[in-house]
């Protein structure tokens, strides 16, 4: 009996020794890891300053913990900052990782969108198709406050999830067009719900083409020469006066003024943006510089860029 009590507790021991080992080895390489993801966006023009990077959780979690990080890119197209970000994993899912972030303030687009969260969260999946996932959400939206959307005052959001797809290479033979024909594959795809006091909005879509790395004209034009495409899969609309749903597909035009249309299925009475819509809409174009609506000028269009 006692020798098989010593059998069992030389295993037990083993056992944490080697599971210890195990995860201080994964531990230390994560944190190694993090690093060397922020060596490689410096490589590649993004400016990336943070503090301390530590790991931690022992036994359950792997953790990678920075502080104060911050990064933009090189044409300052996105800006982001938080005062904390945890990374969190386990020993036996190493291609899985949440990400918590605190403090955090962004802007896109040149900072005609802007927001602030005291608490963002997301994930990344490295699927074993090769492709990885990154989703990031605001988990709650009382804290989460978007004061710019693309120049406009946007509505309140009640629900955000923004979902990449990330393919194993972004590699293509040479000679080749992108998959898909005309357009390329999607790298990105989103959801977004949005509401006022009487108005409730949610879009669910994604963009195609080539990733785009900055928001210059440069990088702006290769993705529109190269397939750029926003796709808008579900658009719905509700108000006190009904429904409107549909879908649209947006790209740039030469000018860099948005180019595309949008098809509605079904229609009610609303405003856009300040002009009111019968209920008989159908669609809308955008061309040429202008919003139109069933042939009627709605808007001007200013280019996304100057």
């Amino acid at each position: 009996m006692i020798n098989q009590l010593r059998y069992v507790v030389g295993v037990m021991v083993i056992a944490l020794l080697v599971y210890a080992g195990l995860w201080y080895t994964a531990a230390f390489q994560a944190e190694k890891d993090v690093a060397a993801a922020f060596t490689g966006w410096r490589d590649r023009g993004i400016q990336v300053e943070h503090g301390k990077i530590e790991h931690g959780g022992f036994p359950y979690r792997i953790t990678v913990t920075v502080q104060n990080l911050s990064f933009n890119t090189r044409s300052k197209g996105a800006e982001f900052s938080a005062d904390n970000v945890l990374l969190v994993s386990h020993l036996w899912t190493p291609n899985h990782w949440i990400a918590e972030a605190r403090g955090v303030t962004g802007s896109l687009a040149h900072g005609s969108t802007r927001f602030n969260d005291d608490f963002l969260h997301g994930s990344y999946k490295l699927h074993s198709n090769g492709k990885t996932l990154i989703v990031v959400n605001s988990r709650g939206t009382d804290d989460f406050k978007l004061s710019k959307l693309l120049g406009f005052s946007p509505p309140t959001l009640t629900d955000w999830e923004l979902a990449f797809w990330l393919k194993a290479s972004d590699k293509k033979p040479a000679g080749k067009k992108p998959a898909g024909g005309l357009y390329g594959a999607r790298f990105l795809d989103f959801k977004v719900m949005g509401r006022t006091q009487e108005n409730w909005l949610e879009l669910r879509g994604g963009i195609s083409g080539p990733v785009i790395t900055d928001w210059n004209k440069k990088a702006l034009a290769v993705w529109r020469d190269e397939g750029g495409l926003v796709e808008l899969d579900t658009v719905e609309y509700h108000n006190s006066e009904g429904q409107t749903k549909g879908s649209a597909s947006l790209t740039l035009d030469n000018k860099f003024r948005p180019l595309g249309s949008v098809s509605l299925a079904q229609a009610a009475r609303y405003e856009l943006l300040g002009f009111a819509i019968d209920e008989n809409t159908t669609g809308a174009m955008l061309q040429n510089g202008t919003l139109s609506v069933d042939g009627r000028k709605v808007l001007d269009l200013d280019p996304v860029i100057k």
